[in-house]
């Protein structure tokens, strides 16, 4: 899922510690980094929020118009659409399913969480850019 903000004046890297942070307090663990037209951050491995593999949030444009992009990184998801019946019921489909549930719940609290964390957090941020230092 992604957002878009116009006319807000917000410093990104304000913005991204910012979701640097709000991730930390929910105990994931992080990567973080920037280039010239991007932040990029990655989470994974929660106790509060068991979800399959990690989470990229991305921040691109300029302060005054930006986009915020989540999206779940769940490589493993795509694999497990290939695993035989056999070996399925070996297994025990309820578990996989179990959990594979479990996991898609975390996700849809955590991005009900974040949107409305990030929400909060550009109305704070709003004209906290310095326009000259952009230049």
């Amino acid at each position: 899922m992604e957002r878009r903000w116009v006319a807000k004046n917000v410093d990104l890297g304000l913005l991204a510690n910012s979701i640097v942070d709000f991730l930390k307090t929910l105990d994931f663990e992080i990567i973080s980094g920037e280039t010239v037209s991007e932040h990029a951050i990655f989470a994974g491995d929660s106790p509060n929020f068991p979800i399959d593999d990690h989470i990229s949030v991305t921040i691109q444009g300029k302060p005054e118009d930006f986009v915020v992009k989540m999206e779940l990184n769940d490589g493993k998801k795509k694999r497990s659409l290939f695993v035989s019946p056999l070996l399925m019921s070996l297994i025990g489909a309820g578990f996989l399913l179990s959990k594979r549930f479990r996991s898609e719940e975390a996700w849809l609290k955590l991005e009900r969480e974040f949107w409305r964390h990030l929400e909060n957090i550009v109305v704070q941020l709003t004209d906290s850019s310095n326009p000259m230092a952009d230049q």
